[in-house]
């Protein structure tokens, strides 16, 4: 007896002194969830048996209001018992425990078609030797699949002209846990309102109605009920079925009733809900005339046409719902309107079409001209310029007879700002490619009696300008006038001579006979004044 307490002491003092030693503890998963009628395991594990210890039996049971219930016991040596309330639906998963063996290191059990009263906490509970009890809990959760249903709230939907907000359709999430999320999708304008309610089975009962303004306009529109559970998702559609009254308005008149024109009716159109089941015609102020043929919704005029079909005619058209009207004035004139073919009116458009065409393009190519002259003329660079021949417009230097050796040229310098006459003196080597005419000449002097001369550039004339004759007017005593000095020349002032003629000299320059072979010498001719 002494060395057995011995032992157990020292089996003990082992157990809790010696370092990385850890106590038997039992495993067994957070929570587990299942939905009603599938199956479900339960875990649980006995694990760091060590020291080694000895499993006497498990017991699995149900909390319920805060007291234990057997569930199923395994024991080594007796075998497995199940309580009677969970016989079919319940075993032990590892066929080791149900062999009567030791082995009881997993006593997994197996939840089969798993009802809604299953829903609850369990424990799992190892008794061995010597290390006593040990026990671990398990929360299990049941869920219900919903059943949705959607359905048009009442048989029948009516447009009424009170306008009153009406529920139009019902979705249902019946019976489901947890409860399902319902919304809707339309492209109808309304409101949903929603409900949910508490079953005695602890599932739910979610009610959602759409309400909206029944109306012609929401006929034969669509809605749809979207039920969220979990992740899972069901939709269920309906069509709306809108009854109202007919929409009701009077074709055929096409205001060419003319006089003799033949055979035109009048066709009365409705949209209503359910169909048109009368159609009645009447002319206001009057019968319909005796060669009208009235066939449902047509008035038929037969024979010629006469002042006595003009009126305004009404026709009346009746359903289940109600009755409404549609009317149209008729007249009556003497001669047809004249027709436009719809070949003639598409020759027309298209003609247009073609213009707008045509002047778009011409458009564009007179700016895209006008922008390339503008950059012909920003790329001309200075240095090019003097590469070219120098023309000079025909009466900017001119020179008038003189008998000095050495003429004296009276230049017009054209500038930007300001414009000068100045005299100038010829150079050498440069020459008269052109000659001034007499409106040159004159606009020459117009211009040196300016302050900024208003022309634009224009290029030399080509071919040049043909000689004048040399005595334009005849003068009994032609004579020639010396030039005055060079400083009498430079003044903007012209006086104009009295029965004097101008002779135009070319300027002497070196290697070139004055003038050149074959050219006699210009005279200018008198200038009139008015």
């Amino acid at each position: 007896m002494g060395m057995e307490n011995t032992g157990l002491w020292i089996f003990l003092i082992t157990t809790c002194v010696v370092p990385g030693i850890k106590s038997q503890t039992v495993e067994m998963d957070d929570g587990k969830a299942g939905y009603v009628g599938s199956k479900v395991d339960l875990r649980c594990r006995f694990v760091n048996s060590f020291p080694p210890v000895k499993i006497s039996q498990v017991t699995w049971q149900k909390l319920v209001n805060g007291t234990k219930q057997n569930v199923a016991i395994a024991n080594p040596s007796l075998g497995v018992s199940v309580a009677p309330p969970y016989r079919d639906r319940v075993t032990f998963k590892n066929a080791a425990v149900r062999r009567r063996t030791p082995t009881l290191e997993d006593t997994t059990i197996t939840f089969s078609s798993l009802r809604l009263s299953d829903e609850s906490t369990y424990i799992c509970e190892y008794t061995t030797f010597p290390a006593g009890n040990r026990e671990n809990t398990v929360n299990l959760t049941v869920y219900v699949r919903p059943t949705t249903q959607m359905s048009l709230s009442t048989p029948t939907l009516v447009a009424r002209s009170s306008n009153l907000k009406t529920p139009v359709a019902t979705c249902i999430s019946a019976n489901g846990k947890p409860p399902g999320i319902i919304r809707w999708e339309t492209k109808v304008p309304g409101e949903a309102t929603t409900r949910e309610y508490r079953n005695s089975d602890g599932t739910f009962t979610v009610q959602s109605d759409y309400i909206l303004v029944p109306s012609k306009e929401t006929h034969k529109e669509t809605l749809t009920c979207v039920t969220s559970y979990n992740e899972e998702v069901y939709t269920d559609s309906v069509t709306l079925d809108i009854q109202y009254e007919p929409d009701v308005s009077v074709d055929g008149f096409d205001g060419n009733w003319y006089l003799n024109r033949e055979n035109v009716q009048l066709s009365c159109k409705a949209d209503a809900n359910p169909s048109v089941s009368l159609y009645q015609w009447k002319l206001i102020n009057g019968s319909i005339p005796n060669s009208a043929e009235i066939r449902d919704n047509v008035l038929t005029f037969k024979g010629p046409v006469t002042y006595d079909l003009q009126g305004t005619y009404v026709c009346d058209a009746t359903n289940s719902i109600g009755t409404r009207s549609g009317s149209v004035e008729v007249s009556i004139i003497e001669k047809p309107l004249p027709q436009i073919a719809t070949g003639d009116v598409i020759s027309v458009i298209a003609l247009l079409l073609a213009a707008g065409v045509l002047m778009g393009i011409t458009i564009t190519v007179l700016v895209l001209k006008i922008r390339s002259r503008k950059d012909n003329s920003s790329n001309d660079s200075p240095s090019r310029k003097p590469s070219q021949p120098i023309r000079k417009r025909p009466g900017d230097d001119i020179q008038t007879t003189t008998t000095s050796p050495s003429p004296s040229i009276s230049v017009c310098h054209k500038q930007k700002k300001p414009l000068q006459c100045i005299p100038s003196q010829i150079h050498s080597g440069r020459f008269y490619e052109e000659l001034p005419n007499t409106a040159d000449y004159v606009s020459y002097r117009l211009a040196c009696n300016k302050e900024d001369y208003p022309e634009p550039y224009s290029p030399p004339i080509n071919p040049p300008l043909s000689f004048l004759p040399q005595h334009p007017y005849h003068s009994s005593q032609p004579t020639t006038t010396t030039s005055s000095s060079s400083t009498d020349m430079s003044k903007n002032t012209f006086s104009p001579p009295s029965h004097t003629t101008a002779i135009f000299k070319y300027p002497s320059v070196p290697g070139l006979s004055s003038p050149p072979p074959g050219v006699a010498a210009y005279t200018f001719p008198k200038e009139q004044y008015v």
